[in-house]
């Protein structure tokens, strides 16, 4: 039989496989950059207004005109404490239409005194409504400010349980052979604590002078490789742009990065960031290419291009194919304090975070297209009232997950290719091997003898074949 209608035949099978993907509205996972509340500096003489209320809970449009502002910095500050009967994770769905120019808004849990937020005009980005990122409290306290001579108008729309999709498998159907040799995961930071939690792997002896615990990292057949700016204060809050490797500058980070993933050729991308002040381990599902993105600091203030990926559409998705099950699994085993989810949101802020997970998920499928594997990629957005020690603990438990993940895609028998997906170039191969006496690698016949008797012969072909038919 000729290998075209191989193919043909093997593709039709393929095709029945349908994978549907439920949105839930356009909606920014993430808003930056960095803002504080005014509640820790305004003094409060009277008692704050607080409500009780059960999930899912919807705001009437006059619930802040009952509470007296306090006035400050030439702003009308409102704030309203919410009590929750169960202490369940939750999001805010917020409206466009009632935000002023100048009003912001902040969610502050009062158990850890984390926050999410800013939330201004500009979050919006020519979206009617924004889901905010999660809460997980029983005790929320809303600060809502506004310029004094603005009208009040109530922009918080209902509070609800965080949006559930359905589980979905890898979103692309990879051409890949064996990369010979490669063992490189590539870590990415941003802002701290981000940049802290990955510095025991960079190289560069200015940034890690304590050296690098990369290599061979665990004794786990990897060497881990990181990424990140520099900050003058190494602990900031407002942080800006920073200097060295992956600048927070869209022109920076994109030029560093292809340079990075030239020269190392990862096999598996894990990129970081700062996301709400608060203890979450985040893990993001979409990345978006962009055609509105948030300013940064330095001109141009957006990408160029814009939007930057040429090979899709504007606004098109891209996917997170981290273990991200696994890793929340495991972060809350340890027990260390944080808050674990997976964000299945629209898109990761539209800022640089999102802007670099983009690029790591990108690159995955360019390496795709060119039959090199990068069988991993995904972003996280790092609490910002996590520890540095803690984080680093985190990473750690998020890179084991990773390695494993690789590892397993590596040693799927019948995965001769080693792409994570048993296919009919994995049929290919066989028959390459076996009519035309092409030599397979070590790794790729000990996938390829299905039937463990140490030939790789017509008898693999047909199990192979039936794997892909029962499948």
């Amino acid at each position: 039989m000729q290998k075209e209608n191989l193919t043909n035949f093997f593709n039709l099978i393929m095709k029945k496989n349908i994978f549907f993907i439920f949105l839930f509205g356009v909606i920014l996972g993430q808003q930056i950059p960095y803002g504080k509340p005014f509640y820790n500096d305004v003094k409060i003489k009277d008692k704050i207004n607080q409500i009780e209320l059960e999930i899912p809970f919807t705001f009437p449009d006059s619930i802040f005109k009952k509470i007296k502002p306090i006035t400050y910095k030439n702003k009308n500050i409102f704030f309203l404490e919410i009590s929750l009967k169960k202490n369940k994770p939750f999001q805010f769905i917020i409206s466009s239409s009632e935000f002023k120019k100048e009003m912001s808004l902040y969610f502050i849990d009062k158990s850890s005194n984390g926050w999410i937020g800013p939330y201004t005009k500009e979050s919006f980005n020519n979206t009617d409504s924004i889901i905010t990122g999660r809460l997980k409290t029983d005790k929320v306290l809303i600060e809502l400010s506004i310029n004094q001579n603005e009208p009040l108008q109530n922009p918080i729309k209902l509070i609800q349980p965080p949006a559930k999709k359905f589980k979905n498998k890898e979103h692309y159907e990879t051409q890949i052979d064996v990369r010979q040799g490669n063992n490189k995961i590539l870590l990415g930071g941003y802002w701290p604590p981000s940049n802290e939690g990955i510095r025991p792997f960079s190289r560069n002896p200015m940034l890690n002078p304590n050296g690098w615990i990369g290599e061979n990292w665990e004794e786990r057949g990897f060497d881990i490789i990181s990424y990140f700016p520099s900050f003058v204060d190494p602990d900031c809050e407002s942080c800006g742009q920073g200097y060295g490797d992956l600048e927070v500058d869209y022109q920076d980070t994109s030029e560093d990065w292809w340079n990075i993933v030239d020269s190392i050729n990862p096999i598996a991308i894990i990129t970081f960031s700062r996301g709400y002040i608060d203890y979450s381990w985040e893990l993001e599902w979409q990345y978006y290419n962009h055609y509105n993105w948030v300013a940064d600091f330095t001109e141009p203030f957006i990408p160029t291009p814009c939007p930057p990926d040429s090979s899709l559409p504007p606004n098109s998705p891209r996917y997170s194919s981290l273990p991200m099950d696994q890793i929340i699994n495991k972060i809350e085993i340890a027990n260390i304090g944080l808050y674990p989810y997976i964000d299945y949101t629209n898109g990761a802020g539209s800022y640089l975070s999102e802007f670099m997970g983009y690029h790591g998920v990108w690159n995955k499928a360019r390496m795709d297209s060119m039959h090199l594997p990068c069988i991993v990629a995904g972003h996280v957005h790092v609490g910002g009232l996590i520890d540095w020690g803690t984080t680093r603990q985190a990473v750690e438990i998020t890179l084991r997950e990773v390695i494993e993940a690789v590892k397993e895609y590596q040693n799927t028998p019948g995965d001769i290719n080693q792409d994570g997906v048993i296919s009919v170039l994995d049929i290919l191969k066989i028959i390459d091997h076996v009519v035309w006496s092409s030599n397979l690698s070590e790794r790729e016949f000990e996938r390829a003898d299905l039937n463990f008797d140490e030939v790789v012969n017509i008898l693999d072909l047909i199990l192979l074949v039936n794997i892909i038919l029962n499948f």
